[in-house]
């Protein structure tokens, strides 16, 4: 189903439904204590992927922010990149890759290219520039270090004027940091700028800007700093994805669980929980019920609804990419807080 602008701005309408329903109370067991429930907030739009999702990813034009991308990787291999408004621009062939990362604005061969990342199911990681004129994403030739281990997953580190860094995970429960820069050489030329140990074989990262959060299955979620020092750990979780961003200057972990169907918010810092968000049907938008792969941005998508970043989440229950306004989640996080 593809959305439209106009859906997006109604969609934008329930947002005060939403903070009526934060507002409910919690149910108070026999003991007259509190028990935690989800907080329930609602969908602003979902449309449907040509295949199932493995990965997400946001690529913003700071610019023009109506002209951002959203990015697929389909377990069919290849990708698949869409609009805001959920239409489908051009699927391109080529191998399944496991997660993604990539920037909108990378220095390539004297042009500005959106440039993506991922690994493929030998482990090796793989690189694609999309074609301004056409959004189509073709591969381009990595250095050494590409397939160097064997990698589990990957995500943007950092990046800075002529370079970005990718933390590169792997099965032996470590993680390598490579800085990627355009050198004028046939390949893009990859060196590893660190390499530590991870408590635990990781299969998702997200970057604070100087930690890394790590999750794996059932695994547990984890913030580790450059020195390989486990700083906080959360346990026995079932995680399927990890992103970082900060709401209303609050430093949050969001984790989907294909399990439970709930998005929970932890403090980026500490790790400790901070609310089970259950997103419900919204205008035209059903609820989620197994969210895995999720992604967010703090740039402006356009429009009313997304002005202030929007998250992105693959649901496996209805194959649906679901949308929803980071507003609608900094808005439960503010009523959890204050009840």
């Amino acid at each position: 189903m593809i959305i439209s602008r106009t859906r997006l701005l109604l969609s934008a309408a329930n947002l005060g439904a939403m903070i009526y329903l934060a507002g409910c109370d919690a149910p108070v067991s026999e003991t007259g204590k509190a028990e935690a429930r989800p907080r329930p907030a609602l969908v602003t739009a979902s449309f449907t992927a040509s295949s199932r999702v493995e990965g997400l990813l946001f690529l913003p034009d700071a610019g023009t922010p109506w002209s951002g991308l959203v990015v697929a990787s389909l377990a069919r291999g290849g990708l698949e990149i869409f609009n805001i408004d959920g239409v489908s621009l051009t699927v391109s062939e080529g191998p399944r890759l496991r997660g993604l990362a990539g920037v909108s604005d990378f220095a390539l061969r004297g042009e500005t290219f959106p440039l993506i990342f991922g690994v493929d199911e030998t482990g090796a990681l793989r690189g694609y520039a999309i074609i301004p004129q056409t959004r189509e994403a073709v591969e381009i030739p990595l250095g050494s270090h590409a397939d160097a281990i064997p990698a589990t997953g990957v995500c943007l580190y950092s990046d800075g004027i002529g370079y970005i860094e990718l933390a590169i995970l792997s099965k032996s429960a470590q993680v390598r940091i490579l800085r990627v820069r355009d050198t004028g050489a046939t390949d893009l030329t990859l060196t590893e700028q660190n390499r530590h140990p991870l408590p635990f074989p990781a299969r998702s990262c997200a970057s604070t800007g100087a930690d890394l959060l790590v999750t794996g299955p059932s695994a547990g979620l984890a913030r580790v700093n450059d020195e390989g020092e486990t700083l906080a750990f959360s346990q026995r979780l079932s995680v399927s994805d990890v992103v970082y961003t900060e709401l209303l200057g609050r430093p949050a972990a969001l984790v989907a669980s294909v399990e439970s169907g709930l998005v929970s918010v932890y403090d980026a810092r500490t790790l400790d929980q901070i609310v089970d968000v259950q997103f419900e049907s919204g205008l035209n938008a059903p609820a989620f019920e197994r969210p895995s792969t999720i992604a967010i941005t703090e740039v402006n998508y356009g429009g009313m609804a997304f002005s202030s970043g929007v998250m992105a989440v693959y649901d496996e229950a209805d194959a649906q990419i679901k949308l929803v306004a980071r507003e609608v989640i900094s808005r439960v996080v503010v009523e959890e807080k204050a009840s």
